[in-house]
């Protein structure tokens, strides 16, 4: 079998962009963001999760970044007391942002995330959002359900006290 090697034929089989361009980044490499929100182990609350070695403005940490194969992470908690450093990505807590319907689960990371699928739910536009790449992830019988997830999340906030606009808020105080 051959291979194909050359600038012409990686052009061919991956298109213009690759070698290093918007989509080897977003499909070639993993990526996680820095704040993650999770439950608290220890009152079930809203727990924050940290890439501690990340920039502080950095939204999401990459495969190729030096906190990914760490333990970077530090998880405090905005209800209680609770706090615990040096935890790698696999050893977090659960997602907070799991929400259920009709035995269909959708996720976020984050509020920001949440937001995100929010407003492409709700045909909002997600143009220069921050999570606005991973728009390609948002699974299909989510937008099948469009109305459904949509009230659902509605709900979830709050459940939870939560809204897109005090999520600067609630980082702020953790």
């Amino acid at each position: 079998m051959e291979i194909r090697s050359g600038k012409l034929s990686v052009r061919k089989r991956y298109g213009r962009r690759s070698g290093g361009g918007i989509n080897h980044v977003r499909y070639d490499h993993k990526r996680r963001p820095t704040k993650i929100d999770v439950v608290c182990p220890s009152c079930e609350g809203l727990a924050i999760a940290t890439d501690t070695e990340e920039a502080a403005d950095s939204v999401f940490a990459c495969d190729l970044d030096p906190s990914w194969k760490g333990t970077p992470f530090s998880v405090k908690c905005t209800e209680c007391t609770y706090k615990k450093d040096g935890l790698d990505y696999f050893h977090i807590p659960k997602p907070f942002h799991e929400i259920y319907v009709y035995g269909e689960r959708l996720w976020a990371w984050n509020l920001q995330h949440l937001d995100m699928i929010y407003c492409f739910l709700n045909d909002e536009s997600i143009k220069g959002h921050a999570y606005a790449s991973l728009q390609t992830y948002i699974h299909g019988k989510w937008k099948k359900g469009r109305l459904k997830f949509s009230k659902a999340i509605s709900q979830h906030l709050l459940t939870h006290n939560l809204s897109f606009d005090t999520d600067a808020q609630v980082r702020r105080s953790t």
